[in-house]
């Protein structure tokens, strides 16, 4: 009659423990599944705008992919053309009129955003290659030090800046 009760006891625990580990199996299932669906747009993106940029950019390789949308969306991707030569092909979300410069002819990511951060902002929030006015410019979108959204667009060829936009 003891044995009985002992096992009695021990069943419940082992159906806790079993019960415990399926919600966890299944809330990170879930979330998986939730972040996928969250990115799924951006790497749609991604992938059509690599896809195009080897097709019309004549890239051979892809390193990086910046996406803005101020005005208008532009997709921007970074990687080596067939002479090995670094370039950018910036692409409008229409998939039309492919921009291809050298990296080597203006400013890189890294020389924009030294120059982003000598203003002391709280925080870089993102940076891309598009085109303003015609022609190829970084964006750069910060907050301030009071937490004010911020906007600085430089010429890419000269660093220039061509608009600012302040504590919005």
């Amino acid at each position: 009659m003891m044995r009985q009760q002992y096992q009695r006891r021990r069943r419940p625990r082992h159906w806790g423990l079993l019960t415990v580990l399926v919600v966890v199996l299944v809330l990170l299932l879930s979330g998986g599944y939730v972040i996928q669906r969250a990115t799924r747009p951006f790497n749609q993106a991604q992938t059509r705008a690599e896809r195009i940029a080897k097709k019309s950019g004549k890239l051979t390789k892809t390193t990086d992919f910046y996406w803005t949308n101020l005005d208008t969306t532009y997709y921007t991707v970074a990687g080596q053309n067939k002479a090995k030569q670094n370039v950018y092909a910036v692409i409008p979300k229409t998939g039309k009129n492919v921009t291809v410069l050298k990296q080597s002819a203006g400013l890189s990511r890294n020389a924009v955003l030294q120059r982003v951060w000598q203003r002391n902002p709280k925080k870089v929030l993102s940076a891309a290659l598009s085109i303003f006015n015609g022609k190829p410019a970084w964006q750069v979108s910060y907050l301030s030090r009071n937490g004010k959204l911020c906007y600085l667009t430089f010429q890419y060829s000269n660093g220039k800046v061509l608009q600012q936009i302040a504590n919005i």
